[in-house]
């Protein structure tokens, strides 16, 4: 995203507060008891080179900055499963309007895993089949975003299963579960639309290393992926 909005000259404040695969109860769970476990992902206006400090607490991170956007994501391998989300977002969510009413409060939708997972988890939950695994995630954040009144969804599991229909086809994860390059170039563009409004087709900006076509025909995705919703 940084890049994206460096080329359409955006300036934007852009923050990621990371644990690795944690799921919203653990995010829940360190903010009732302020655990400072976290990485800090934070790109300044302008600015393409994070920073990256470790030891801040989820509370810290929220009440630092007058946020306009705040982003809520369930873990990738629970993403389907409505009760993992049940009390735990709301609370979070709730809390954050507490700290931030004018915020708009979002659901990234994570994308489904493909055939190189070997989670057991994938295949209990699954039956270790992407099309399945990519409805039961669109449904629950539809469900979740409703009874939490979110302000919207980032689409990202719909992007990635409309680049996925494509020549590119299935090359967007590692093992089957973490983004590769591809596929954080592929969310990237959408939570981008999705926040700012603008079309990533119309920036001046494409992967390096990768061809042309490419970096267009995903972005190309990530807006089709806006349009239609999940």
């Amino acid at each position: 995203m940084p890049h994206l909005a460096k080329a359409c000259a955006k300036e934007l404040l852009l923050s990621n507060l990371c644990l690795e695969n944690a799921s919203v109860e653990d995010h829940y769970r360190n903010y009732i008891d302020e655990n400072e476990v976290y990485f800090y992902e934070t790109y300044l206006p302008g600015v393409t080179e994070m920073m990256r400090p470790d030891g801040i607490a989820l509370h810290e991170a929220v009440e630092e900055e007058e946020w306009d956007v705040i982003t809520i994501q369930q873990n990738g391998i629970l993403s389907g499963s409505k009760e993992s989300y049940i009390p735990y977002y709301g609370e979070i969510a709730a809390y954050c309007r507490m700290m931030h009413p004018g915020a708009k409060i979002l659901i990234v939708q994570p994308w489904a895993f493909d055939g190189a997972c070997r989670l057991p988890e994938y295949r209990e939950l699954y039956g270790a089949d992407q099309s399945s695994m990519y409805e039961m995630i669109s449904l629950c954040c539809k469900e979740i975003a409703r009874d939490e009144e979110a302000d919207g969804i980032i689409p990202i599991g719909r992007a990635f299963q409309t680049v996925r229909q494509t020549h590119i086809g299935d090359r967007l994860t590692e093992n089957g579960m973490y983004a590769n390059d591809l596929g954080r170039f592929t969310a990237s563009c959408t939570m981008f639309e999705a926040i700012t409004g603008i079309n990533p087709v119309s920036i001046d900006y494409d992967m390096p290393d990768v061809p042309k076509p490419v970096s267009d025909l995903i972005k190309l995705c990530a807006h089709i992926a806006i349009e239609e919703g999940i």
